[in-house]
């Protein structure tokens, strides 16, 4: 498709016939916030949790708190015993097979419960037994339910559920990072066709040394391809533990191949469908990394504010000072933030799912598309729920002080363990760029109608207003971020034309743009179903503030290098004119001391 035709698509809006939208088609759809107004939507959230969910909750959270929690300690210093005698009760209580079907032994959640577990698990207080868990029950075993035939499921997951074995992903080699179809690993058929013959290292490989079983993947006569991998496999080769900076009492080291023999039988997929099983379940890898991000940030906060309660300077708690109240503010709004975007985007897969029979044949093949199609929603769960926690814990040890830099006080620790976040699953970097090209992709293969809602707003960034808002001056902002951020996408497509997924400097200030679209819009959506708003809208006020400065700062950044002289001088203008017509002029710093006096009085995160 050559640049002219995106732009004929795009643009020149006064010269097509404007399709009306049927919003409703789109609802849980993925990258839908791009352009369901407030008035024509819904979204998933907390206050949607079903008992069963709750039931769920209840259950992993008397586990994590009862059990995990009193031997937090421990479980933060490396210790083989102590890790897999865990990771076993949490195969005894379900929990290590929660994505894996019942008939082969798991529970067979669906994607909300699977993060409502997660999130809860996390209140073990532990970042390596959470990374160890993760990393079993997300990227280890979800190729083989995806991808694997009926007697590799029976060979593999009873146990994978049971936690008897526990799975590793091994994806990354020294020359194959974020360009992981870049690999060299490679697999030969053995003469009597009876094994392939895998040669190659794969490095950084989470539960490495513990795990029984390995998806990786390897190249066959150049075509990248699936494989399990049985610890006991002939010329597996297990490296020594890395030294780490965080998580050190979970397993990372390299895996060698050489010579392994890998049973024909274990290749995964097809020969050459390597691709889409290596990236396919880091979707699910993104959005739940949000979720136990998140879930991290809200015990640290509840942890700084003890301290600072209870720290004293000038005769009274530093907590009472104006700038300590600012960063508690801003860790909970962010946090809030966060939280919404993942049960949004974990509630909206559910329900496209939910729409295909699970006996269908190809059913993992519609699960692993709908999830695909929600992958813009994924990387921003990833990058704002890694980022907040990065804020938090950041914020948390200057409020400790000197304490915060000591181990004895266990901040120092978080900090360390948080900073892998921004790495897992794909960088923020790499993620950020999925976040504009799938938005990019999305729009050339006319997955959602953003060419008729660029057109229906061009002439005016506030006409999708409903009118029946309980809070109309709010919705007006949201409405305004939605047409900018695709006033911008128009203006990028038209700069650039396909060729924009190449300009990273003008990617990533829009990927933040999306983000925060995201997060406003998901905040507005969900407060009008809370019976009891006051909390949450004090929250939704100063995130709406906060996400509007910085989504206008990105749309300047970006028109400032796109556009120059009087072009850009007339694109401000108009923009200008649309802001003076919000007359939208809020209050950040009172918005910031209510929400700070709410959390003291609850004395913890509250917003749950």
């Amino acid at each position: 498709m050559s640049n002219v035709s995106i732009e004929e698509k795009l643009s020149k809006s006064n010269e097509q016939k404007i399709n009306n939208i049927n919003y409703n088609d789109f609802i849980s759809r993925g990258g839908a916030f791009l352009i369901v107004p407030f008035g024509e939507g819904a979204i998933f959230s907390r206050e949607d949790f079903s008992e069963d969910q709750k039931m769920f909750l209840t259950a992993a959270e008397e586990f994590a708190v009862k059990e995990l929690a009193p031997i937090s300690k421990d479980l933060n210093i490396y210790n083989k015993d102590l890790t897999l005698k865990v990771f076993r009760k949490m195969g005894e209580l379900g929990f290590a097979g929660i994505d894996i079907p019942e008939k082969f032994g798991g529970l067979g959640l669906d994607k909300t419960t699977a993060c409502i577990v997660a999130e809860v698990l996390s209140k073990c207080k532990s970042a390596s037994m959470m990374t160890t868990f993760s990393a079993h029950t997300g990227i280890a075993t979800l190729p083989i339910i995806w991808y694997g035939n009926d007697q590799q499921k029976e060979k593999y997951l009873p146990k994978m559920a049971s936690g008897e074995w526990m799975g590793c992903y091994a994806l990354t080699e020294p020359s194959a990072g974020s360009d992981a179809m870049g690999g060299t690993t490679k697999a030969e058929l053995s003469e009597d066709g009876k094994h392939y013959i895998l040669n190659g290292q794969k490095i950084y490989i989470t539960n490495g040394s513990w795990a029984d079983v390995c998806v990786t993947f390897a190249k066959v006569n150049g075509k990248y391809t699936g494989f399990i991998v049985d610890k006991n496999c002939e010329g597996y080769v297990i490296g020594e533990e890395e030294k780490k900076m965080g998580i050190k009492a979970s397993s990372t080291v390299t895996l060698y191949f050489e010579n392994c023999k890998v049973p024909i039988e274990n290749v995964l997929g097809e020969v050459g469908q390597g691709g889409p099983i290596a990236f396919n379940v880091l979707y699910t890898g993104r959005y739940k990394l949000g979720v136990t991000t998140v879930a991290g940030a809200k015990y640290t906060i509840s942890a700084a504010l003890d301290f600072a309660n209870e720290r004293e300077q000038f005769s009274r708690p530093i907590s009472k000072f104006d700038m300590i109240k600012k960063k508690f503010a801003n860790m909970v709004t962010r946090t809030w933030e966060a939280d919404n975007v993942n049960y949004m985007t974990s509630g909206s897969i559910d329900k496209e799912i939910a729409k295909v029979d699970s006996e269908n044949e190809d059913y993992y093949l519609h699960v692993q598309k709908i999830i695909e199609d929600h992958s813009i929603e994924a990387s921003i769960c990833k990058v704002i729920g890694s980022e907040t926690l990065a804020y938090v814990v950041d914020e948390s040890v200057q409020v400790l002080g000197g304490a915060g830099f000591i181990e004895e006080y266990g901040m120092a620790g978080v900090y360390r363990d948080e900073r892998i976040n921004r790495i897992f699953e794909g960088t923020n970097e790499i993620n950020r760029l999925l976040i504009s090209s799938m938005t990019l992709k999305k729009a050339i293969l006319e997955e959602l109608p953003l060419r008729d809602a660029i057109s229906m707003r061009s002439k005016n960034w506030l006409s999708e207003i409903s009118g029946n808002s309980q809070f109309p001056d709010l919705e007006n902002v949201v409405e305004y971020c939605r047409s900018a951020t695709l006033f911008i996408l128009n203006e990028l497509i038209l700069k650039y034309g396909q060729d924009m997924k190449n300009h990273q400097w003008v990617l990533e200030p829009f990927a933040n743009m999306i983000s925060s679209l995201s997060i406003v819009d998901t905040g507005l959506k969900r407060i009008e179903k809370i019976d009891s708003k006051a909390e949450n809208l004090e929250v939704l006020e100063l995130s709406i503030c906060q996400q509007y400065t910085m989504l206008n700062t990105e749309m300047t950044k970006i028109l400032s290098h796109i556009h120059s002289g009087n072009e850009l001088k007339n694109i401000n203008k108009m923009i200008q004119d649309y802001q003076h017509q919000l007359n939208y002029y809020p209050d950040e710093i009172s918005l910031m001391d209510k929400v700070a006096a709410r959390l003291y009085k609850h004395g913890k995160y509250y917003l749950d």
